[in-house]
């Protein structure tokens, strides 16, 4: 009795001092436990469907541009769960694929059972946070690029200003070694 007291505590420590980080925010239920959560899930509404989503968008993160090419292949259907599996995948691509991603999670998060609904909804707001933060960049990238271009705009154009002044300071000294070049051969008998 003693021995599992102690253990018991030590479990519950354990979990304390990590921020229960093994289970999330909650210990997974005996069901849960037995949930396969590798492949696409479904969209069946057990004690399963949360934990194997979580896990396909972990997957989702974490695999590779092959993984995620198999998957947009394979779940090429108009169905909640095929557009949802795309929608998680579209939001790991690259930026160009995120509108397609928030697309996809508006068209279908609703037609989701509701007890994985809060989860693409916090994934789909994700995405969204993401794609202001890509645009803002993308905005300043292109407001020092036109600066930049009209700085140089700027130069090229005092370059020419100065190229210009030039060519015509030398038509007058070429003028004026001309006169002086008259005079000179004047003044020789």
């Amino acid at each position: 009795m003693k021995h599992n007291l102690m253990a018991g505590s030590a479990l519950l420590a354990t979990m304390l001092l990590s921020g229960c980080a093994m289970f999330g925010d909650r210990i997974p239920s005996a069901a849960e436990e037995g949930c396969i959560t590798r492949g696409i899930p479904t969209m069946v509404d057990d004690e399963c469907l949360l934990p194997t989503w979580v896990a396909f968008g972990r997957a989702a993160q974490t695999g590779t541009q092959q993984w995620r090419d198999e998957v947009l292949q394979y779940m090429d259907s108009d169905t909640p769960r095929g557009g949802l599996a795309r929608a998680v995948v579209f939001s790991q691509e690259d930026a160009e694929h995120w509108p397609t991603g928030l697309e996809l999670f508006k068209r279908y998060t609703p037609q989701a059972p509701e007890s994985i609904q809060p989860l693409l909804e916090q994934w789909q707001r994700d995405l969204e946070r993401r794609t202001e933060l890509q645009s803002g960049l993308q905005s300043r990238l292109d407001a020092q690029h036109n600066r930049s271009h009209q700085g140089n705009s700027r130069q090229r154009q005092q370059i020419q200003s100065l190229e210009q002044e030039n060519t015509e300071l030398k038509k007058k000294l070429d003028a004026l070694t001309a006169i002086e070049e008259s005079m000179n051969a004047r003044q020789t008998p």
